[in-house]
């Protein structure tokens, strides 16, 4: 599999990929961000598509590998000391 990889994401998007790998579901994610589900939905494809990634699954295992999600701690949070480049 290939990931496309270039450029910076969002803190909005990490925000969203935390609470992905945390289990949260399109719903519970809009309303903690207070954006429609339909937004989440949408980011969500993007964050997919962005990466080449099939399914949440794979986005989640995505940014581990890539360093946008910390191993060291739980519940996933992102590294601190900015923001990595992928």
């Amino acid at each position: 599999m290939t990931h496309a990889v270039g450029g910076r994401v969002s803190a909005g998007d990490l925000a969203l990929v935390r609470m992905l790998a945390r289990g949260y579901t399109t719903s519970q994610a809009a309303r903690e961000m207070h954006l429609s589900p339909y937004t989440v939905a949408e980011r969500i494809g993007a964050l997919l598509e962005r990466f080449s990634c099939k399914n949440r699954t794979e986005l989640v295992a995505f940014c581990y590998v890539h360093g946008l999600l910390s191993t060291r701690a739980w519940p996933p949070d992102e590294l601190s000391g900015g923001q990595p480049e992928i």
